[in-house]
């Protein structure tokens, strides 16, 4: 092997004959003894490219003198240490070596590999390190930042001797003859062995040294294009300050289809030449292209950071370029920061464009001081200001005069007061006509808006006689809506009225701001005049259909508030808080089918549509989720879908609240029940019970469904309802509906339910006096006698001994029966103990059913007598409170009509029917 001889490190290798090895010698007193590599020893071996048959290749001898350094708090000795290219990575070794075999095999993408390996490192942050210091630098922030630096660094230096030391990227210079060989074996053609030596210097000696991966990617280039592809990434990224390489790796991407990739070649080669414009210009077309739109802006912004004031030219171009995207996306105030990088870095490239760009944004962003600061340093327009220095002399002279004690506080707040005083305000402006009219505008709107509404007044007059609206109409209407915004109406009706009269700017938008500008002055019936031009030109403007409408309201004209609030479910996109506007006009005005028809509208976008009767059967369930999807599963059965083909739609943004739809739900089922529309109610109720935006009031709605069925003669689904509310409650209440939908039933379902909940009751409950009552009403009177005596037994009441004296009439009223006269005699018993039970409270209903008991079976001696009684006896104040309801002379009157009838006796009969019920 030739001697090697490297200057940069002064090292000298010498070849020596002793034991057949290469001795290297430098001036650290460090001594390395690599073993020769013999050509016929190396040809003879047996290598696989990932099995080097490894020697013991580096011994690194006992080093005698080592220099004794000392470390500085900033730890700069450690810097002559290391080499320029070290850098203090916190992956380890191993971890790197890991990655790069991941990203070899095909397991990681280039952008995943490198971002990996970079860790914290931000390319896009690399780029843009220095890409504001010319614009604003804080003072404050640059200390802070700095003593934050003196801190991180010191805690690095405390960590040393912790942390790994940091890793080589150029490769030892015992190494590097070792990589001269396997270039030496690639160029006799030799490729095995070249790629085996380079794979063991990458495996056991410096993973991290880019020569390696050069030296295979030219070993792929020919057989493996792809292998050679990400050697040469892999190299590149070990040595990224070679822009050139990035190029054509990225070129070599893009050629492959793999646009991501050749993306991050794109941001490594700006990473390693920043200010070269035309990278920037591919990486934002590829970004573009890829749809990475936010990228494609951030490339650009960092761009005109890295430009100094030289290339003014493209600064202008590129910062215009990010001012047009952020203006389209109404991000103004990423604009106007890429149009400061114009006025700060390249003030000479500055043209009447860039101010109107400026001024437009500032407007926009209400910093108006620097507006009107532009159009006066860029323009010809001239402003004076008043001066105060006579008001601080005064005050300063006042604060002089004061006690001597004092002096120095007062001093400084003599100085204090002098600068909050230094504000300067306008006397007088003067825009010569040579200004565009665009300028022209921006003074007049900045003038009015930092509140010098007598200038902008005097100035006005020229603005709006020389300037033609038909083709300056846009900045008529923004002088109009700046006045609109300080209540100057009358000032912006002399705007808007050329406006509104011209052929070109006769728009809705104008008429609009022409009928707000009447509203402000009061005059509604011009304002009415104006919004219903509004209404012709854009119908489908809803802002001004609701003003509108409450204009006619306001004027007492419902009808014609109601029409213009009018949406076409089939065509229109429908407002929900419009069509609660016209609910209320159609409920002031009782157009009540309408209103109701327009409520279940309004609920439809938060409910199922109830499509046919039998799909109540769904709903019976105690969540919404259970509901719907027991109504999607019967849809499902019969071929239909779960949502309406032909369903409404309605905006997202409505400002209608959770509460206000129900109490406007609640008020629909009150006038459907006093409208005594039962089936709309029970529709109603139902649908309520399949959203979700009312299940916080579940148990409310399920209520108001259950007296639905009830009013409707619904017992099949009310029974449903019912059952479920007796499971949850069961108080006198919920057995009372129980039953009444019992009494109502078509069928007797009720009876296993009654049976199934008989055993978990105690002795005495209302479930087994309804037991009884259901036996009693389906003719086996001994089952509900032995009931009724059962719990008579328990606990005595007037009502259960009504119902045994009851039961044992109907027991004796039946032909077959044996011991009629028995069954008698203890039913009136049993009548005597309710009347003694019901107290004096009850007289009249007492009388009332002992005559029914005497009529019943025959007595009509004893009945009529008794029907007088209930004729002749005070009801008492709770029955004269309820006569209608609880008053029972007049079925005493007509029973007894009835018995003189059948006695013939038709005089006292026609008597009693005149006297307690004749109107």
């Amino acid at each position: 092997m030739d001697v090697v001889k490297e200057t940069a490190m002064d090292v000298e290798l010498e070849k020596s004959t002793v034991n057949d090895n290469l001795v290297i010698n430098d001036n650290s007193n460090v001594t390395v003894i690599i073993e020769e590599l013999d050509e016929n020893a190396i040809n003879s071996m047996d290598m696989d490219i990932n099995e080097f048959v490894e020697a013991k290749a580096l011994q690194v001898q006992e080093v005698k003198d080592v220099p004794n350094y000392t470390s500085s708090p900033s730890c700069s000795s450690n810097k002559d240490i290391m080499d320029a290219e070290d850098q203090d990575m916190s992956l380890t070794a191993d971890e790197e070596e890991q990655l790069t075999k991941q990203f070899l095999n095909g397991e990681l993408t280039f952008s995943e590999y490198s971002s990996r390996m970079d860790q914290d490192i931000d390319v896009e942050t690399i780029e843009n390190d220095n890409s504001r210091k010319n614009i604003e630098v804080d003072p404050v922030i640059v200390q802070k930042t700095a003593e934050q630096k003196s801190i991180d660094q010191q805690r690095t230096c405390k960590t040393s001797n912790v942390r790994q030391r940091k890793k080589r990227r150029i490769l030892p210079p015992v190494l590097q003859g070792l990589m001269g060989e396997a270039n030496l074996r690639y160029a006799k053609g030799e490729v095995e062995l070249a790629a085996k030596i380079c794979a063991e210097i990458i495996r056991q000696q410096v993973p991290t040294a880019p020569q390696p991966y050069q030296t295979l990617a030219m070993i792929y280039e020919n057989d493996h294009p792809e292998k050679s592809l990400q050697c040469s990434l892999v190299a590149a990224h070990l040595s990224p300050k070679d822009a050139d390489q990035w190029i054509r790796l990225a070129n070599i991407s893009l050629e492959s289809n793999d646009i991501k990739q050749a993306i991050t070649c794109f941001s490594k080669a700006i990473q390693a030449s920043p200010k070269d414009i035309s990278l920037y210009e591919i990486r934002a077309q590829l970004q573009e292209q890829n749809g990475d739109k936010k990228a494609y802006l951030r490339g650009y912004t960092r761009l005109i950071h890295q430009l100094e004031a030289d290339d003014g030219e493209h600064i202008l171009k590129y910062a215009k370029i990010l001012a047009k995207h952020y203006m389209q996306e109404n991000n103004n105030t990423q604009a106007l920061e890429a149009m400061e990088t114009i006025f700060v870095k390249c003030p000479d490239f500055i043209t009447l464009e860039e101010v109107n760009i400026m001024t437009e944004l500032l407007i926009a962003l209400k910093q108006f001081n620097r507006c009107l600061d532009i159009l006066v340093k860029y323009t010809d327009i001239q402003v004076r200001y008043k001066n105060k220095k006579a008001e601080q002399e005064e005050i300063t002279n006042s604060i002089m005069s004061e006690e001597e004690e004092k002096l120095n506080n007062l001093k400084r707040k003599a100085t204090t007061s002098i600068k909050d005083q230094n504000i300067d305000e306008i006397e007088s402006c003067d825009v010569p006509d040579n200004v565009v009219v665009d300028l022209k505008a921006k003074f007049l709107i900045t003038l009015i808006e930092l509140g010098y509404i007598q200038i902008a007044d005097e100035l006005l007059p020229k603005f709006y006689t020389h300037e033609n609206p038909e083709i300056s109409g846009d900045l008529f209407l923004d002088l109009a809506e700046a006045l609109m915004d300080k209540k100057e109406f009358q000032r912006a009706l002399v705007l808007l009225d050329p406006l509104v009269e011209s052929s070109n700017f006769s728009l809705a938008a104008v008429w609009l701001r022409h009928a707000e500008c009447w509203v402000g002055c009061n005059d509604m019936d011009k304002a009415i005049k104006s919004y219903e031009i509004v209404r012709k030109l854009s119908p489908q403007h809803l802002g001004a259909r609701i003003a509108l409408a409450k204009l006619y309201k306001e004027a007492e004209h419902y009808d014609k508030a109601i029409e213009v609030l009018y949406q076409d479910p089939e065509s229109d996109t429908l407002d929900s808080d419009v069509i609660y506007q016209r609910m209320i006009l159609l409920y002031k005005v009782g157009k009540y089918e309408q209103y109701l028809s327009s409520g279940m509208l309004l609920l439809s976008r938060h409910c199922v549509n109830i499509r046919r009767r039998s799909e109540l059967s769904s709903l019976a369930r105690s969540t919404v989720r259970q509901r719907l999807e027991s109504l999607k599963h019967a849809r499902l059965e019969a071929g239909d879908t779960l949502e309406d083909e032909y369903a409404p739609i309605f905006a997202a943004n409505t400002k209608l609240s959770e509460k206000t739809e129900f109490q406007l739900f609640l008020q629909m089922c009150k006038l459907a029940y006093k409208l005594k529309n039962y089936g709309f109610l029970q529709r109603i109720c139902f649908t309520a019970l399949t959203t979700h935006r009312f299940k916080k009031r579940n148990s409310h709605i399920v209520f108001l469904c259950l007296i639905s069925c009830i009013h409707n003669e619904d017992s099949f689904h009310g029974y449903n309802i019912v059952r479920e509310i007796v499971r949850v409650c069961q108080r006198s209440n919920s057995w009372n509906l129980l039953n009444i939908i019992i009494q109502r039933a078509q069928d007797s379902r009720h009876s296993r339910f009654i049976m199934r909940l008989l055993g978990r009751e105690d002795v005495f409950s209302y479930l087994h006096i309804i037991h009884a009552n259901n036996c009693l009403v389906a003719g086996t009177y001994k089952y509900a006698l032995n009931g009724y005596i059962s719990l008579f037994k328990v606990a005595p009441n007037a009502l259960l001994a009504l119902l045994i004296g009851v039961t044992q009439l109907q027991m004796a009223c039946q032909k077959m029966s044996v011991k009629k006269n028995q069954l008698i005699i203890q039913a009136l018993a049993f009548f005597k103990k309710y009347m003694q039970l019901r107290g004096k409270d009850g007289k009249q209903e007492t009388y009332y059913n002992m005559a029914r008991a005497f009529h019943q079976i025959g007595l009509f001696p004893s009945a009529i007598h008794f029907y007088k009684l209930v004729l002749e006896e005070d009801p008492g104040d709770l029955v004269k409170q309820h006569a209608n309801l609880l008053d029972l002379k007049k079925e005493a009157a007509f029973n007894l009509h009835l018995i003189y009838l059948q006695s013939e006796n038709h005089l006292l009969a026609r008597m009693y029917l005149e006297n307690y019920i004749t109107i």
